[in-house]
């Protein structure tokens, strides 16, 4: 895993460019599943995925339990790799220096809920909102002590942060893949709220795969919300999220450069070096 990580780095250092040498423990998704208790299995070709809880009464059961223990799982894992990592770095000054140990993939409220629940949680919005409510309350509240953790052993900032290949304001990436099959009115609901849990602590960015048009206008208004990473612009109504971060103010983290609009149409100044991938207001 440390020499997969390593590969980036190696190249962005090669390179000469202003990427950041980051690395991660990369358990995947599965991460606070499995401190929660849930199962996971490997696979040949991807990272580890999550197999859900049984029914709606684990779901309880996990509810009524609290917060588990953190090292439960990959959560103790996480902790070991990153120490892993500093000893084995030590020996190169220069690399240990320059090498930014960032957190890892702890997806978002919501997404974990999906993974614990798995599909039936959209019967849920409906049936049992309350319920729900009840076991996002229970995973913001695990995913800001199992962060402030991290913060305490690895010594990672919430000012300034690494993340994949950039340097963003905040300290955390939340993920919301899984709220992109999701309304305005659930977003609003279920989804926001929990991730301004996070941001209130940490701050930082938000990262979601597929389509989010229905919920780019709230999600920007965000407070502590500094960047927004939509992997996947050609699945969105580009001029929109354009006109939505300019007006909070908001990074575009990862844009392809052939997404950049003409300084004339947004009124912006762009930074066009071959990332391309920040703007900012004129």
């Amino acid at each position: 895993m440390l020499l997969s990580q390593l590969g980036a780095p190696f190249l962005h250092f090669q390179a000469k460019d202003y990427h950041p040498l980051a690395i991660r423990p990369n358990y995947g998704t599965v991460i606070l599943p499995s401190v929660f208790g849930a199962s996971y299995q490997l696979t040949e070709t991807s990272l580890p995925w999550a197999h859900h809880l049984p029914d709606r009464k684990a779901i309880r059961r996990l509810i009524d339990e609290g917060v588990p223990d953190l090292y439960g799982g990959l959560g103790g894992a996480c902790f070991e790799t990153a120490e892993y990592y500093a000893e084995k770095l030590a020996p190169y000054p220069t690399l240990s220096r320059e090498t930014c140990i960032y957190h890892p993939d702890l997806q978002g409220p919501f997404d974990v809920a999906h993974l614990l629940w798995g599909p039936d949680i959209f019967l849920g919005l409906y049936d049992c909102p309350r319920m729900v409510h009840d076991l996002l309350d229970l995973i913001a509240r695990t995913y800001i002590a199992w962060l402030c953790r991290w913060k305490e052993r690895v010594a990672e900032g919430n000012d300034f942060t690494a993340h994949w290949s950039h340097m963003m304001r905040g300290g955390a990436m939340l993920r919301d893949d899984t709220p992109v099959m999701l309304s305005q009115a659930q977003y609003l609901e279920f989804v926001r709220p929990y991730d301004q849990r996070v941001l209130n602590v940490f701050g930082g960015c938000i990262h979601y795969c597929g389509r989010g048009d229905q919920f780019i206008e709230p999600m920007a208004a965000s407070a502590n919300l500094y960047g927004i990473h939509a992997s996947q612009p050609e699945l969105n109504d580009i001029t929109k999220l354009w006109r939505v971060t300019r007006e909070h103010r908001l990074v575009l983290l990862g844009l392809p450069e052939e997404y950049l609009p003409d300084d004339t149409d947004t009124g912006v100044t762009l930074v066009r070096s071959w990332e391309a991938t920040r703007c900012h207001n004129a």
